[in-house]
């Protein structure tokens, strides 16, 4: 209903045919939805948000963006299902003042609950949030919540509060009224709207109401429900249990309470740990959340709550409530910086986070959360406190809120305060990364490991498989997130000594590796980059080892810091000795006062190759070839044990010279991939003289005809053939295609008829070793 946009003067008549509609429209789905258990309605719910410091601000606006119809939309879009919408009904928006009645005991109410009215403005407006978010079918649950229910009501409850009323006053007979009176106004005026509209009796009533007395609230308040009819006959009212908190405070509802209606919903809000959870408090200062220990609490404290559910036949349906984390690093959407944090105010801080969840730690928070409740069955709502605020999920542009980009946000320090605001308007209207979070299956975190080194970016948080150690009495150091000065990503390690002693006095380790054998003899190569905010910061790495059960340590040189991330990174080699059981690395500083930053560990195995690979001749290390003939090598291979065949990579230098008669060298050379050499390996190459013979009688007598030749050729040697000791054939590449050692005939013939056209060399040596060498073209 837009009453606004309505001319005044028909405004009492377009109101009741505005509402008839309603009322019809309501009515069908009333009838259609009423009979859905209360698990089939938290089922259908599944996973939603809180519009949250809206309507439970003392004025609409002051604490979040007012609401809106497009809110909703937006809701729905993404894919959630149901939205809580916490609403104060006490200060200005409920008439009666009880400022008049005694606190003291055995004092009398001398009122009624008519004494008190909701203002109609009011519970129009709620009526019309509350039909915006149905009409994009989403369940809405109307949350009794707010500072001035708490000032009000419930503190009044509490011994130690200034606000106690004691139990038989007038003032609490009449508190009581009040609040039970709103609820029989609430419950007339949605008594007809679907079963998708959701009671909830009051918010966190906790550390103030008593078991007891909170027993005795539900009872009346679903008393009270019940008995205005319509659908509220069987509509899902959500209730929680006094004394406790958080997770336990649901196993305070009374059984009879349970087992008397069969239309109730147990809720439980869960905001633990509250060290990271509550992080931009200067009282909390764990940034990190996702170890193992982690989820496994979550994972036994929710268990707590299925376990007490399941105890009921049929088992209690269950609606996480609240839950959530701070924004990171303590970021205000609506400033661009950090937000504003009271408890920081001085002397406690500058009033401003002093830290904040670190943006996986935030989301991955948020993601096993939200799953740990579906996959148990429970519905929830994660608490949205919009741009303004410190819980953010929806940007609530919406509301006409500017908002600023987090990605253009730098922080030197928290304290003192150095910041560079972001001035970059959001484009989004999501906190993406966390609404993705809530609305997905659950995956688990990937770290950045290696078979030596967890965690090598610290992107699973800076404490994830690091541990930090102090050694020595007059050492005063600390450990926390590098956040905006890591490296890369979003964090890193920073290691802040206030009161030096020697290098040896802070360590910061990685987990302990185990070996079974399979890692002895490998080298390991460890490499890290790191800078410092003062000169004269030195560290080193170091593996502590376990060889024959005792510790041992061996160390890198010692490396002095720079104000900047260098280019290359400092690294360090290790080769893990026979029958090592572990290895751990370890990062040693502390000499110095200042600041440490380390970031972007690897780690990288390979086996510690000392053996030189082997060169291996191809044909005979000494040849000869005639002079202005071509020399072929025939090459060389080369093997080795690490890398296998390396033969690709010899190098090799010839000074053979064909054109000239004389002893030349080939040399062979080859490394493997660890710089290990090979031994110089060297062919001998005779060029020798064709021409020339000792004998020039004999040459002279010898002769080749045909030449040129078809192929059939002889050799006229016109003298004793007992004087040839061999007759050789051969290419101009040296192929050898005759020789003969037994020469009887003064005409010799040859057939290279099946040979290729070119140039073939005719060799013939004497008995008293004269060599004679003819050329023969064979066309």
């Amino acid at each position: 209903m837009r009453l606004e946009k309505m001319p005044k003067k028909n405004s009492t008549l377009n109101y009741t045919i505005t509402n008839f509609k309603n009322l019809l429209l309501l009515l069908v789905a009333g009838f259609l939805s009423a009979q859905q258990t209360p698990q089939q309605l938290v089922t259908k719910m599944g996973r939603g948000l809180n519009l949250g410091n809206v309507l439970s601000a003392p004025v609409e606006g002051n604490w979040a963006g007012a609401a809106t119809e497009q809110y909703f939309i937006d809701v729905a879009n993404a894919g959630f299902k149901n939205v809580r919408i916490p609403m104060d009904f006490f200060g200005t928006r409920t008439s009666g003042s009880n400022a008049g009645y005694s606190t003291n005991a055995n004092t009398s109410f001398t009122g009624t609950r008519s004494d008190y009215v909701v203002s109609s403005t009011y519970l129009n407006r709620i009526e019309q949030v509350i039909q915006w978010g149905l009409n994009q079918d989403l369940v809405i649950v109307l949350d009794f919540h707010g500072a001035t229910l708490k000032s009000e009501f419930i503190y009044t409850f509490d011994s130690s509060e200034s606000s106690y009323t004691h139990p038989t006053s007038a003032k609490r007979a009449a508190d009581l009224a009040k609040f039970y009176s709103i609820w029989e106004q609430i419950s007339d005026r949605f008594q007809n709207y679907s079963d998708d509209l959701i009671f909830e009796v009051i918010n966190e009533p906790y550390f103030h109401i008593s078991e007891a007395e909170m027993n005795e609230i539900n009872s009346e308040v679903i008393s009270i429900v019940r008995a205005s009819g319509g659908n509220n006959t069987t509509r899902k009212i959500i209730i929680t249990g006094g004394t406790k908190n958080s997770y336990e405070a649901i196993t305070t509802i009374g059984s009879q309470i349970i087992n008397n209606d069969n239309y109730l919903i147990a809720t439980y809000h869960y905001y633990r740990p509250f060290q990271f959870t509550k992080s931009s408090d200067y009282r909390f200062n764990d940034n990190s959340w996702g170890s193992n220990s982690d989820k496994n609490t979550v994972d036994n404290e929710f268990d707590v709550v299925l376990n007490w559910a399941n105890s009921f036949n049929p088992p209690v349906a269950v609606y996480l409530g609240e839950f959530g984390a701070d924004n990171v690093y303590g970021y205000s959407y609506q400033t661009g910086d950090l937000h504003l944090v009271t408890a920081n105010n001085s002397p406690n801080g500058n009033g401003y986070a002093d830290g904040g969840p670190d943006p996986n730690s935030r989301m991955d928070y948020h993601a096993y959360l939200a799953n740990s409740a579906i996959d148990r069955g429970f519905a929830f709502s994660a608490w949205d406190d919009g741009g303004k605020g410190s819980k953010t999920i929806h940007l609530r542009k919406d509301s006409g809120l500017t908002v600023y980009d987090i990605d253009f946000f730098y922080i030197e320090s928290f304290t003192p305060k150095i910041t560079t605001p972001s001035t970059v308007v959001e484009s989004n209207i999501w906190v993406e990364d966390v609404k993705d979070a809530l609305l997905n299956p659950y995956v688990a975190r990937s770290c950045n490991d290696t078979n030596f080194l967890k965690n090598i970016d610290f992107e699973c948080g800076y404490s994830n498989n690091w541990s930090f150690q102090q050694i020595g009495g007059t050492i005063q150091a600390s450990y926390e997130d590098a956040q905006f000065a890591s490296r890369t990503g979003s964090h890193g390690a920073k290691i802040t000594v206030t009161q030096p002693h020697n290098l040896n006095s802070v360590i910061l380790s990685n987990s302990v590796i185990n070996n079974d054998g399979s890692f002895d003899g490998m080298q390991l190569t460890f490499n890290v980059f790191g800078k410092g905010s003062d000169e004269n910061q030195n560290f080193k790495l170091r593996i502590k080892y376990v060889l024959n059960g005792e510790n041992k340590f061996s160390s890198s040189e010692q490396w002095s810091l720079e104000s900047n991330y260098p280019l290359d990174p400092y690294s360090f080699n290790f080769v893990v000795p026979q029958g090592t059981m572990s290895v751990q690395l370890q990062l040693i500083c502390g000499a110095a006062t200042g600041t440490y930053y380390f970031d972007d560990f690897a780690a990288n195995i390979s086996v510690n190759d000392t053996e030189a690979p082997v060169i291996t001749l191809i044909g005979e290390s000494t040849v000869s070839v005639d002079q202005d003939t071509t020399y072929s090598d025939q090459g060389a291979t080369a093997t080795d044990n690490v890398d296998g065949d390396i033969t690709a990579n010899i190098t090799v230098t010839s000074n053979v010279d064909t054109s000239t008669v004389g002893t030349y060298t080939v040399t062979y050379n080859v490394s493997d991939a660890a710089g290990n050499a090979a031994t110089e390996v060297v062919r001998t190459v005779n060029v020798n003289d064709s021409e020339l013979s000792l004998n020039n009688t004999i040459n002279s007598t010898i002769s080749i005809y045909p030449n040129p030749s078809k192929g059939m050729f002889t050799i006229d040697f016109s003298v004793n053939p007992e004087d040839i000791e061999s007759v050789k054939v051969f290419s101009l590449s040296g192929a050898i295609y005759l020789e003969d050692r037994n020469v009887v005939n003064k005409e010799y013939n040859v057939d290279l008829s099946n040979q290729s056209k070119g140039i073939y060399f005719v060799s013939i040596i004497t008995k008293d070793k004269q060599r004679i060498v003819r050329k023969l073209l064979r066309y």
